[in-house]
């Protein structure tokens, strides 16, 4: 009875709160339509799940602009979509993450936020969650007057506005530490949780990952930590089938690493998918299958704590996945559009989710693509006009296939049987050719070898198969899949070609078996899936011109991760470094400024981190830092701070030089630009519809292998989403290599003279693809 009590009084044993099961669109990258939203619902509902979140990282009005009203039209199509998800028994949970920039401290602020949310609890939504993530944990001035850390301040704002929504059944509240790899300086010694523990309304859910942010085991023991903490059951916010962090993957794997014991701790588990829509039929489908199967194994039990290692084996993974690619493959015969299982509400909407009365500057941002478009009687049609059908394409898929192309998809931390397969055949035939060469009287070892060489020829056939059945009558399907599989498909051929002319490679014997499931880190510490495994278990003499028409001069770069992530100030000083490294025509220019290092940087960078930091980033391998890219909005703005603040603090800082130019150093020419700046002029055919201004810069080991597109594309399609109308930036004349580069991003030349060339991209009527 004790226990029972102390549950009760945690929110721990509440019987008004039923298990959640369901899916959080919370991802980076491109929302989903609305669309493919209306159906979801009926999906899920199927599958046996009762909710979905809306919380879209890149949605402009749920993050960056969460002050910012729903349009009259974008609030109609969003209370149609509610309607949609209650006619499912959906609950809608609408989420909002206003941690970016919002002061705690202020009454407008939080009335601005009360404001928004009223908007959509006006359209039906009875649900709501308030997000704190993926932000810096740090108070303005203002703030620190009023709340002692960041966790006070957070809770309060999360209690006033549950309060004001009159304690809605269902508010979920996501933490900063939002796994324990995220607690500082540990889980044991964070000061963040126990206050938000403490200082929440017991009626507010808590989210958390796990022990990572994509976790692959999540333990009784660790949930049980977890909630004793935060006094109440946590919500799994699951992005065990997350793929917004390297886009070069997919996983398609069953639902796994999570023991059924699990769901009598928690208040609920919601899955943060993949970004593409159609490929989460298994993700979805097999936590379905683990919701129910735990619920009916733990009503069975008796709830002692012993029971958990009873329930490990109720659920198999390989079990669920069986079922759940039954259920899929017919998907692959539907024409688009004529999925018969989706009984839709919503009719055709013609208009976008534009803001009244503009041409939609914030269109980027607002519940991106969420016209609808729901028609779904429409069958997709032939150039002629007849119906497509299977009859059309190549033979139709087949359980197997599914089997394979779920296995060469499968889970951030390992891959499938079948993908295990063809990488052990391959790591075999790549270690020991060279012993059936030297070895010409082991005949059980070349017999071997051919054996591995067909079985790994046989497979790879399989797999070009596969490439041609994904070309089917659900485009949907092939879009989605397509890029990934084709990957796969070219490091194979890549293989075969190398293997096909292992006898002209010179073998210097340091190729080893590659490891074939990253272990410990994070999974973005590994990108590239099952293609990349392919072209790591290959020699670097394996890149040879003769197979890939370009050799690889430094082997090392062969096996080199590169990772693009937002800017923290912990890295203001590795910034300082390339600035310095790249300062003399591009090689390192420490001897021009041997007394005063930081003085390049402070004129290149300094500005930036300081006024727009936010859209800064930054390019690391497993050396640390060794690129940036930087931005600003509005450049006439950004120089009027410069001006009025930035350079007055340099001249402080740095003492002007003398008269006598002749005498300058390095250092005095550029402390004299502090202290006699020129005049900042901009083009009037820049300033007006380019607003916008980049700046980027890599060490010599990231230079030459596409690093600078990811930046750049990273920071376009930030500025996109603050509203810029469209962005310049200029180079020398004489630059071609990153003319090269800019023009393939969509640059093209605005202005020219003899030291410069101007070049513009407009975001008016681009529909970049999202990072």
């Amino acid at each position: 009875r004790i226990q029972i009590l102390f549950e009760v009084v945690l929110g721990m044993g509440s019987p008004t709160r039923p298990f959640m099961c369901g899916v959080v669109e919370g991802f980076y990258g491109k929302p989903w339509t609305m669309k493919q939203r209306a159906y979801l619902f009926p999906r899920i509902s199927k599958f046996g799940m009762d909710t979905y979140m809306y919380a879209p990282k890149d949605d402009f009005k749920h993050r960056s602009a969460w002050r910012i009203l729903y349009s009259s039209s974008e609030a109609e199509q969003l209370k149609r979509l509610i309607e949609e998800a209650k006619a499912h028994n959906i609950k809608f949970i609408y989420a909002i993450s206003p941690g970016l920039d919002m002061k705690f401290s202020c009454e407008g602020e939080l009335n601005l936020l009360k404001a928004k949310l009223h908007q959509v609890e006006a359209l039906g939504c009875e649900s709501f969650a308030i997000l704190f993530d993926d932000i810096e944990p740090q108070l303005c001035p203002e703030d620190r007057k009023q709340f002692d850390s960041p966790a006070h301040a957070q809770a309060h704002v999360a209690n006033e506005i549950y309060h004001h929504l009159k304690a809605p059944p269902t508010f979920i509240f996501c933490p900063t530490e939002y796994c324990e790899s995220y607690c500082q300086p540990s889980f044991c010694q964070s000061s963040y949780l126990p206050v938000i523990g403490t200082e929440l309304n017991l009626g507010i859910e808590i989210l958390w990952t796990g022990p990572r942010v994509i976790s692959k085991h999540i333990s009784c023991a660790s949930i049980r930590a977890v909630n004793k903490i935060l006094r109440r059951r946590v919500v799994i916010w699951d992005n065990v089938h997350a793929n917004d962090y390297d886009q070069r993957r997919v996983f398609m794997g069953p639902y796994a690493g999570r023991s059924p014991a699990l769901l009598d701790l928690l208040s609920g588990v919601l899955t943060n998918p993949n970004c593409e829509f159609e490929v989460n039929y298994v993700p979805l489908h097999t936590l379905a299958t683990w919701s129910r199967i735990s619920l009916e194994a733990t009503a069975i039990s008796n709830g002692n704590e012993n029971e958990d290692n009873n329930l490990e084996d109720v659920y198999d993974p390989s079990k669920a996945l069986a079922e759940a690619i039954i259920d899929w493959l017919p998907q692959f015969s539907l024409s688009e559009n004529s999925t018969t299982e989706i009984p839709l509400l919503l009719k055709p909407e013609s208009e976008s989710m534009e803001t009244e009365g503009q041409a939609s500057p914030d269109r980027k941002g607002s519940m991106e693509d969420m016209s609808i478009e729901c028609d779904a009687t429409r069958s997709a049609t032939s150039e002629t006009g007849t119906d497509i059908t299977q009859s059309s394409f190549s033979e139709p898929m087949t359980v197997d296939d599914l089997y394979l192309l779920c296995d060469l998809f499968y889970l951030p931390y390992q891959h499938g049987p079948r993908a295990v397969e063809i990488l052990q055949e391959l790591s075999w035939l790549v270690n020991y050719h060279r012993q059936c060469e030297h070895n010409c009287s082991s005949h059980g070892l070349q017999d071997e070898w051919k054996r591995k060489l067909e079985s790994f020829f046989m497979k790879c056939t399989l797999i070009d198969t596969l490439v041609n059945k994904i070309d089917g009558p659900n485009r949907s399907l092939h879009y989605e899949i397509h890029p990934y599989i084709r990957e796969v498909q070219k490091s194979l051929s890549i293989a075969r070609k190398f293997i096909s002319k292992m006898e002209e490679i010179p073998d210097n014997g340091e190729s080893t078996p590659g490891d074939f499931v990253p272990v410990d880190p994070e999974p973005w510490v590994f990108q590239g899936g099952f293609g990349a495994e392919v072209m790591r278990i290959l020699p670097p003499d394996a890149f040879k011109e003769e197979i890939l028409k370009r050799p690889v001069e430094n082997p090392s770069a062969a096996t080199c991760v590169f990772l693009v992530r937002p800017y923290a100030e912990s890295d203001r000083e590795a910034l300082y470094k390339i600035c310095l490294l790249n300062s003399d025509n591009g090689q390192d220019g420490s001897h021009l400024f041997p007394d005063h290092p930081d003085i390049i940087g402070d004129r290149g960078v300094g500005p930036y981190l300081e006024f727009q930091s936010e859209l800064a980033y930054v390019l690391t391998d497993d050396q640390g830092v060794c690129g940036y890219v930087l931005g600003v909005v509005d450049t006439m703005e950004f120089y009027d701070s410069v001006y009025s603040t930035w350079l007055p603090r340099m001249c402080e800082k740095y003492p002007a030089p003398p008269l006598d130019k002749s005498t300058w150093t390095s250092m005095q020419e550029i402390s004299d630009s502090f202290h006699n700046p020129l005049k900042f002029f901009i083009p009037e055919c820049l300033s007006g519809p380019y607003p916008s201004h980049i700046k980027f810069n890599l060490l010599a080991r990231a230079q030459g292998k596409g690093m600078g597109e990811s930046l750049i594309t990273c920071a376009l399609q930030c500025l996109k989403q603050k509203g810029s109308r469209g962005v310049h930036l200029d180079i020398s004349p004489d630059d071609i290599r990153h003319l090269n580069i800019y023009t393939s991003l969509g640059f093209s030349e605005i202005k020219m003279n003899a030291s410069q060339v101007f070049l513009g991209k407009s975001f008016e009527d681009d529909e970049m693809s999202s990072v």
